[in-house]
């Protein structure tokens, strides 16, 4: 590996990666979504409604806002930038992500969040299944949190560095 750097390929590999319990035990929070599970009893998420795969997150609502606290970990991929926009309209809730905060998708979401988290060290997730916890993956995560409820489990987390994202008025948006 030459200059410390890294590429990550994606052909061919799952883009299942369950979300460890230690993440949730931090948080000390139940959910009452996740709109990207593998199904009900299959990953460590504390939520009490799950979508999957089959159930179409995208499409399916997923309740009111001012009830409904959701976990995401989105898939990785083509269907990571849909998943945030969805999870930032929807305004309230916890999603874990790779920190690339280079991308479209990061840059269009997280500035409306009410507090981002990066974690400290990497994320060792679960690699399609709640048994074999795979390596260090190659980029660092972030929890980006809408909502007072999510927000405060964040901060009070100790999971890594928090940050509240300035807010740029909506005049100074359009002007740019």
């Amino acid at each position: 590996m030459a200059s410390g750097f890294t590429h990550e390929s994606t052909v061919n590999e799952s883009i299942e990666w369950y979300t460890p319990p230690s993440i949730f035990e931090a948080l000390g929070l139940e959910f009452d979504l996740d709109p990207c599970s593998p199904g009900q009893g299959k990953s460590f998420v504390p939520a009490r409604r799950v979508l999957t795969a089959e159930d179409d997150g995208l499409a399916t609502p997923w309740g009111d806002p001012s009830s409904t606290t959701v976990f995401m970990n989105p898939p990785y991929g083509a269907l990571t930038a849909p998943f945030m926009r969805k999870f930032a309209e929807h305004g309230n809730g916890i999603a874990l992500v790779f920190a690339r905060t280079d991308t479209r998708w990061f840059q269009e979401t997280v500035g409306t969040a009410d507090v981002l988290c990066f974690i400290s060290g990497r994320v060792r997730f679960y690699k399609g299944s709640m048994t074999q916890q795979g390596g260090s993956p190659g980029a660092g995560s972030v929890l980006i949190a809408y909502g007072k409820k999510a927000a405060d489990a964040v901060l009070q987390s100790g999971l890594g560095l928090c940050f509240t994202p300035a807010q740029v008025p909506a005049a100074l948006r359009a002007a740019a």
